[in-house]
């Protein structure tokens, strides 16, 4: 199972486990908070899982990259020339098991993997799986 296949699947579990919950609990009951809201509510956490599994495997897909390439936290600072305060990067050293949500942005991590992959290329590095 690739990192993304895994990825896909907690995410999908997540997801499931919502709906579960959502189905025996009963808070999201279409006769106590309307149609649209349940709708909404569904959707709204179908998105939040996609966002999910779309930050975990991009952090992971840096994380890869800066591994191979041979490159530290403070490598991956200097490629990102208007990082702010609040803003940090991925650590390849001591990565996270979960991206973290609010410390490095997808912005941050996008501008990574449009850097690195060119470079993992170049030197025959296989693609992040």
């Amino acid at each position: 199972m690739t990192h993304k296949q895994r990825w896909a699947a907690i995410s999908i579990a997540i997801y499931v486990v919502f709906v579960i919950a959502a189905v025996v609990i009963g808070f999201l009951d279409p006769s106590q908070i309307g149609l649209e809201w349940t709708i909404f509510w569904y959707f709204a956490m179908a998105g939040l899982c996609y966002y999910f599994y779309f930050k975990n495997v991009s952090y992971r897909e840096v994380v890869y990259y800066a591994k191979q390439l041979g490159l530290h936290k403070e490598d991956l600072v200097a490629l990102i020339p208007h990082l702010k305060e609040t803003q940090d990067v991925p650590d390849p050293d001591r990565p996270n098991f979960l991206s973290p949500f609010a410390k490095v942005p997808i912005s941050v991590v996008n501008q990574l993997t449009d850097q690195l992959e060119p470079r993992a290329k170049e030197q025959g590095i296989a693609p992040y799986r």
